[in-house]
């Protein structure tokens, strides 16, 4: 027998002399091979004593102030005779009440893979800190970013030549003068890639690692760090359409920076007022603005938009009421360009601002603000404000799935993250026959599938619709049938695959161009999921494009990143692509077998249907000395036959195990 303890939130919890605890260790079950690995304990109880209703907060007692939060789970370890034996996480299930006393608790134990999802909870991509990848809005950047690197940006922002409104086309008539064609035409820069049309992309790695940074956690990973995964890239496309062109939002309005206040009352600090007692009251402002171009001014109330106004040119005593104000309420303004902004100039010249409240029916000034000198919108882009609507948990776990990653805890801040069979290499050969009953044991088929897919997001992008349409599939996308009747087998990945195109000189034969069109087949813009993809290298090409700058110059252009599906811009050097079965590559103009599940999910689905593969059960009384060290991805040796673990059933108390594995194959 071993003395088992169990420490919650760093107090140790009383336990039923009786009661069992029982350890899961469970590699990807075999009945759901997409489940992320993990440890957890079947439910277990503890007594509802003094020390226990402590460390629970008296749960039952709905009356408690600032009890018990049992919607999180909470830090806990297991200890087996003073040895640490799993760290992990505790869920309170239930209180079981006797005679309208608390009896027990029941509880749950996961292990702390588990308890990322709990760190991380509903935070979106746009929660990150990403400001060391923010740069100016200039055509210095864009161009940079064309064909190599935006300066500053640590070399992980780039401009792809992916469109997200037009549809275009390379057509090197000369009389051919329709906005969508981007062939180079000197003279003529009604036509070309416009610099509006381009939304820049981020290296997938930053944002791996703003993850560890916000969450204060490591990934210790090999994969995360290797050169055909910082080749990884996401498109920044968060709204459909531009970036900032024709956007109502799309620059963050900045806040106007005055110079004098009348009464001192407006802090020029934080550049806010705050509401008095003397004007708890209805509350307006008046404003005269001048300047020559349009803009917006917006007036924020606690940090929220309360008004928004458009103008164009100078305006003259605009009154807008704010309404009842309370004690301490904060009044800011700010202002931001039109919404069909394209990034020319915007400034404001001449601002004055008049509080006033109203007085038993009278409007007395509280405070008047303003500035001489012009102030010029700060043409930025705030990188995280422009990433795609996701959850943090969906973007890594559609890396984990595309990749067959394994995600292991190995302290409560540090996570190994690595591919399956790269993961199962790594684990000990353990030979346990003398610990095993071998008189007695069960051997049963496999759970297999009547399908397996993998699939990106059902994009609505024009190509990839067609491609799906055409062939009943998905550009990447792959699928297998079986005779027999069970369930499906589906890894679903929340990012869209962007089947990109190389243009073809309507006048010339095929061009080195290689675009993206992030539109429908309606020729309306198209937002569907994250678009991720390779940046597979630089271009230096022979079909001229033009560049359409913020003055109106067109640039002629032949160099370009290669924004692909392959991670080369060689058919004899591509290794890898991100599509799951074999696929044309639209650029190198050749197939490639080299793909996901060659790779990363051939070995594990091929094992799984292989004629000779069995699943054995067994019983087993294993030492404590096996139990601390045993781990998902080693090896059992029974009778001179190796097994990996497909689930150990494992009381803590009297060392039983419940052995299902699966033969090595």
């Amino acid at each position: 027998m071993y003395k088992v303890e169990l420490y919650i939130d760093g107090q140790r919890a009383d336990l039923f002399e009786d009661e069992a605890i029982e350890m899961n260790l469970t590699t990807q079950n075999i009945s759901d091979i997409s489940k992320v690995f993990g440890d957890y304990s079947n439910g277990f109880t503890l007594p509802a004593s003094p020390g226990n209703n402590a460390i629970f907060k008296h749960y039952y007692n709905v009356d408690v102030q600032g009890g018990f939060q049992a919607a999180q789970r909470v830090d806990a370890f297991i200890e087996v005779n003073s040895n640490v034996f799993k760290q992990g996480v505790l869920e309170l299930e239930e209180v079981q009440l006797k005679k309208g006393e608390p009896y027990a608790y029941s509880v749950s134990f996961y292990s702390k893979t588990t308890s990322l999802k709990d760190l991380i909870g509903e935070d979106q991509l746009n929660d990150l800190d990403l400001s060391a990848q923010n740069h100016d809005y200039t055509d210095t950047n864009l161009e940079a970013g064309i064909n190599g690197y935006v300066t500053g940006t640590d070399s992980s922002i780039i401009y792809p030549l992916i469109s997200p409104v037009r549809n275009w086309f390379y057509d090197s008539t000369s009389s051919d003068g329709n906005p969508d064609n981007i062939w180079y035409h000197n003279g003529h820069s009604e036509h070309g890639v416009f610099y509006y049309d381009l939304k820049p992309a981020i290296k997938i790695k930053k944002i791996i690692d703003a993850i560890e940074t916000k969450y204060g956690i490591t990934f210790n990973s090999d994969f995360f760090d290797s050169a055909d995964f910082g080749k990884l890239f996401m498109w920044c496309h968060r709204r459909a359409g531009y970036m900032f062109k024709d956007q109502p939002n799309g620059m963050n309005p900045q806040v106007i920076n005055f110079t004098s206040s009348a009464t001192g009352d407006y802090n020029l600090s934080t550049q806010k007022y705050t509401v008095t007692a003397a004007q708890e009251a209805d509350l307006r402002v008046r404003y005269v603005m001048n300047s020559l171009d349009s803009y917006k001014i917006q007036i924020y109330i606690n940090d929220l938009l309360f008004s928004e106004r458009s103008h164009s040119g100078n305006v003259s005593n605009v009154t807008i009421d704010l309404g009842q104000r309370e004690i301490g309420d904060t009044i800011q303004f700010r202002f931001s360009p039109p919404n069909d902004w394209d990034a020319s100039s915007v400034s404001i010249n001449t601002v004055t601002f008049y509080l006033e409240y109203d007085d038993e029916g009278s409007w007395q000034e509280a405070d008047t603000v303003g500035r001489l000198a012009a102030q010029s919108i700060t043409s930025e882009v705030v990188v995280a404000d422009q990433l795609p609507e996701q959850k943090v948990t969906e973007f890594l776990a559609s890396l984990i799935k595309m990749w067959n990653l394994v995600v292991v805890p190995t302290s409560p801040t540090e996570y190994d993250i690595e591919p399956l069979d790269a993961w199962y290499s790594e684990g000990t050969t353990h030979e346990i026959s003398q610990y095993v009953d071998t008189e007695e044991s069960t051997i049963k088929k496999p759970s297999l599938y009547r399908r397996i897919s993998f699939s990106y997001n059902e994009t609505e992008a024009i190509l990839g619709e067609t491609y799906r349409l055409q062939n009943d599939i998905g550009y990447g996308d792959l699928r297998a049938d079986f005779t027999f009747d069970a369930d499906e087998f589906d890894i679903e990945v929340g990012f869209d695959n962007m089947l990109f195109e190389r243009l073809d000189d309507l006048n010339n034969g095929l061009t080195t161009i290689n675009v993206g069109k992030s539109i429908t087949r309606e020729i309306e813009p198209y937002i569907g999921k994250p678009f991720v993809f390779y940046i597979a290298g630089q271009i230096r090409g022979t079909s001229p494009f033009a560049y359409i700058d913020m003055s109106d110059n067109e640039n002629s252009k032949t160099d370009f990143h290669l924004v692909s599906n392959v991670n080369e811009t060689t058919a004899d050097a591509v290794t890898q692509t991100i599509n799951f079965g074999t696929e044309v590559d639209p650029y190198l103009l050749q197939g490639f077998s080299q793909s996901l599940y060659q790779n990363y999910w051939k070995d594990y689905i091929t094992d799984l249907y292989d004629a000779s593969r069995r699943l054995f059960i067994y019983k087993a009384q294993l030492p404590l000395g096996l139990m601390l060290k045993l781990k998902n991805n080693d090896k059992l040796t029974i009778l001179e036959r190796n097994y990996i673990i497909n689930n150990v059933k494992l009381n803590l108390t009297t060392g039983e195990a419940s052995l299902e594995l699966l033969n090595d194959v």
